[in-house]
């Protein structure tokens, strides 16, 4: 495809990408501003409170969060790294969050069953459909 001449899906892709890395921006805040609650409460125990996994959650979706906003603008300008790249990097950190969201007790609901089918949608959109868009 001519370079300029970006696939509607992809645009799609890319805004879609900013909508959830928004999403997940919001979600790091409150986690954030969640886990400074609790360690105002716990006295500076906040891992003893929240946990590893409560950490590690954290981690990844601040990384997932910012995958998604990075690959967005990949998309965008038809990037290999920036598009590609970090968009595969999402869809195995997001697969990654919500496996271990799981494995920690959290519910399986239709935010479940969006963070798991977008990351794979993402993995197979840029790996095949818009494989040869994603050069520059």
């Amino acid at each position: 495809m001519a370079e300029g001449n970006r696939p509607g899906g992809l645009t799609a892709l890319a805004v879609l990408n900013f909508v959830f890395g928004g999403f997940g921006v919001l979600g790091v805040l409150a986690m954030a501003a969640l886990f400074g609650f609790f360690n105002e409460l716990s006295e500076g125990e906040i891992a003893k409170e929240v946990g590893g996994e409560g950490i590690l959650l954290f981690i990844l979706t601040g990384i997932s969060a910012a995958l998604l906003i990075v690959s967005g603008i990949g998309y965008l300008g038809q990037k290999r790294v920036l598009g590609r790249m970090m968009g595969s990097f999402y869809g195995i950190a997001s697969i990654a969050n919500n496996g271990l969201s799981l494995a920690v007790g959290e519910e399986f609901n239709f935010g479940t069953i969006v963070g798991l089918v977008y990351p794979v949608l993402t993995l197979i959109l840029v790996n095949t459909t818009f494989k040869d868009d994603l050069v520059n």
